[in-house]
């Protein structure tokens, strides 16, 4: 997770988001108002609720194009868990919570840096809309899903240079 959190003020501008978030290198902000975090406006939102929509973005105020409630997750939850909140709500980025406390930012590209296999298991098992995610077994990842080189469903794919084959295809 991300622990430097950024945040602005509701009343700031999409124009102040955006160049907060390229000064830094980031793709989101955190919304404050009075002193608690309200919502989170991403690199997405500016584009798709403000430019895609032609609106003028010093005009436009972060409450406006804001998500919120903040969807968050305990510190102490697994990547796994985060990943299966992430799917189930339709979103990048988690907000990482220890009691009450917002403590950092857990995004989709943190969990594919740790756990890739992870990240193919949510987006196969959402486009066959199947339920939630089945425990990885860390010294054998294998998933089901469609196998990259032949097309057929297995209940055994591995990764084999960045593709995900089936037991026949990785014998060939």
């Amino acid at each position: 997770m991300t622990k430097q959190l950024v945040a602005l003020p509701v009343e700031s501008s999409v124009v102040d988001a955006a160049l907060e978030m390229t000064k830094r290198g980031i793709s989101s902000v955190l919304v404050t108002a009075g002193g608690a975090y309200v919502g989170i406006v991403t690199d997405r939102d500016v584009i798709g609720k403000v430019v895609a929509l032609d609106l003028h973005p010093r005009r436009v105020r972060l409450a406006d194009v804001m998500t919120s409630p903040i969807v968050s997750i305990r510190d102490d939850a697994s990547v796994q868990a985060a990943a299966e909140t992430m799917r189930a709500n339709k979103i990048r980025r988690l907000v990482v919570q220890h009691e009450e406390e917002v403590v950092g930012i857990i995004s989709e590209s943190d969990i594919i840096r740790v756990e890739p296999e992870l990240h193919f298991l949510i987006r196969e098992r959402s486009r066959l809309g199947l339920g939630g995610v089945a425990p990885l077994e860390p010294s054998r990842p294998l998933i089901n899903g469609f196998c990259e080189d032949c097309g057929n469903y297995s209940e055994d794919l591995r990764n084999v240079d960045g593709r995900w084959l089936c037991e026949d295809c990785r014998g060939r």
